[in-house]
């Protein structure tokens, strides 16, 4: 089944890397290497972000000509993709557009990667009142991040109960698809040779036990590493093995580079801590070679799936998490790792956070950082899955393996990519099978905020032009017409009339009928008398071509 990927052209950074940018390009990179697709199709807002989709695919040894780029607005070569996919939530507005169409002529398929944003949250509430149908789909990488969508879709469910007293739902389906990670690529960044070049860089002795964590380093918007410098300091003081923990990414900004090192500096007296900056030219590829565990403790709800444990399990390291959110998809407690009981505030705790965030009153930093303040990892319980792969390198060898055994198994891209697929094979079945929901009516129009602008302001005029009002040609001198045409304030939008190489017809036929009714001059040309017909005999009129005549003056 194939599909159309709307593509905005936008190139991750490579110095500041953010989780979005990342996963967009390597679905891409996935997608054309795995994906079975005679013809790749996108959807580009214009020709330099269609020349990067070109450019990917070569990359990948795709023919560039294999790609092609369709129009937003082209019902027919969307129709022929099938589907229109989006790397994010926004739907909403393709779904209006389809309506215009024919709502069965393609499905919509977007991708939920966070859930805490306002803009998030607000696309979720739009999804219960846009024209979405049975055959589209939002994919969600994670259960918890499915059911945090289904919350802001049930509360609108509430709403409308209360409101309007009817029961409706969103026919949006949400199937969990993981995102992918590519083992070959972490098969070489985790080589025995790298291991030993990172660790001498680093000045880590062969005995020591490293611990790594991989991403922001952002305590508002991923991780606080807080439960991790913690546990680290009580180990070094239990353990007789030597323990180092190191951060690989980079800060967004300096009051974050200051909390990380305060940190440190006020809790690790005995615990070795080191920070390599993303993209450090002495660890180019990382520190995954050098690490012997790897621990993130997302407490975080910006975070949906957690896509670095899956790339440490892809190196053969063995994972502790956080038991949160997409992580506890992905790790399986005492097999590939150990994940960490977490426990947050009840369910309306933070009701006043909620109106704060909507009132303008927190920015998305605060309202983060208000949840993951109150939420905790259980250190106690860190160190207890911490230390026996301290002190048991068969047991971390163990894990390790069987965490890239779950990669190949579960999260290999090449399967990620078949899962798409067969979802947009699914909804190819349910748009021709299912009911329609919502119908469009002639008379309302494809979206009740976007009306025919004659209907929205129809009060405006003193009068309207009628099917059975008469037309009369007053300029007969056919030059004379197109010098009025041609006036800059004489031909404004042509797309809305009927077209001008039609226009002498339109004289001819006046000409010789002296004057007719806008239904007689319809049916000489073959064309419903609405539309284009009332908009060009308006638009003469408005020249000084042409003179009108209402119905009741006959």
């Amino acid at each position: 089944m194939t599909a159309a990927i709307n593509f905005d052209g936008h190139r991750a950074e490579t110095d500041q890397p953010v989780g979005i940018d990342v996963a967009t390009r390597e679905f891409l990179r996935a997608y054309f290497r795995f994906a079975n697709q005679k013809q790749f199709y996108t959807v580009c807002p214009d020709d330099t972000a269609f020349g990067l989709f070109r450019d990917y695919a070569g990359e990948e040894n795709i023919d560039p000509e294999r790609c092609v780029s369709i129009n937003q607005n082209d019902a027919t070569g969307l129709e022929e993709a099938g589907c229109l996919v989006r790397y994010d939530p926004g739907i909403v507005k393709f779904s209006w557009a389809r309506r215009h169409h024919d709502q069965r002529r393609y499905s919509l398929c977007g991708i939920a990667h966070a859930s805490a944003s306002a803009a998030a949250m607000e696309m979720f509430g739009d999804y219960f009142t846009a024209p979405l149908q049975n055959w589209d789909a939002l994919i969600c990488p994670s259960r918890s991040i499915r059911s945090a969508v289904q919350a802001v879709i049930d509360g609108w469910r509430v709403y409308m109960k209360d409101r309007f007293a009817i029961e409706a739902h969103c026919p949006l389906e949400l199937p969990v698809i993981p995102l992918g990670v590519d083992s070959v690529r972490f098969d070489r960044l985790s080589e025995l040779e790298r291991r030993t070049e990172q660790r001498e860089k680093l000045g880590v002795a062969e005995d020591e036990v490293v611990i790594l964590y991989v991403g922001r380093l952002n305590y508002l918007a991923k991780a606080n590493p807080l439960p991790l410098l913690l546990a680290a300091e009580e180990i070094a003081g239990k353990s007789a093995t030597p323990v180092r923990v190191v951060f690989n990414g980079y800060f967004n900004d300096e009051m974050n580079e200051t909390a990380f090192k305060q940190a440190v500096q006020k809790v690790n007296e005995n615990a070795q801590v080191n920070f390599i900056r993303h993209g450090d030219s002495d660890y180019p590829d990382g520190f995954w070679a050098g690490a012997d565990i790897f621990c993130s403790l997302s407490d975080n709800i910006q975070e949906s799936f957690g896509l670095t444990p899956i790339e440490a399990m892809a190196a053969s390291l063995p994972v502790v998490v956080s038991d949160w959110d997409g992580y506890r998809d992905t790790v399986r407690d005492g097999d590939v790792g150990f994940t960490v009981p977490t426990l947050a505030p009840p369910p309306g705790s933070g009701a006043d956070m909620a109106y704060g965030y909507f009132a303008g009153q927190l920015t998305y930093g605060d309202y983060l950082g208000g949840v993951s303040q109150s939420t905790s990892v259980d250190v106690g319980q860190l160190v207890k899955a911490l230390m026996p792969l301290i002190e048991n390198p068969d047991l971390r060898l163990k894990m390790g393996r069987a965490g890239r055994q779950e990669v190949m198994n579960r999260f290999e891209w090449s399967r990620i990519i078949r899962a798409y697929e067969e979802l947009w094979q699914e909804l190819s079945v349910r748009r021709r099978e299912a009911d329609e929901i919502a119908a469009p009516s002639q008379d309302a129009g494809f979206h009740p905020s976007f009306p025919d602008p004659l209907t929205m302001f129809e009060s405006f005029p003193t009068r309207h032009l009628a099917a059975d009002g008469k037309i009369t040609l007053l300029l007969r001198d056919w030059q004379q017409a197109v010098v009025r045409v041609q006036l800059k304030m004489g031909l404004i939008y042509p797309e809305t009339l009927i077209p001008l190489e039609e226009l002498p017809v339109v004289f001819g036929h006046l000409e010789m009928q002296e004057s007719c009714t806008l239904q007689e001059l319809a049916d000489a040309m073959g064309a419903p008398v609405t539309g284009p017909v009332m908009m060009t005999a308006g638009w003469l009129i408005k020249l000084g071509i042409c003179g009108y005549t209402p119905p009741e003056a006959n």
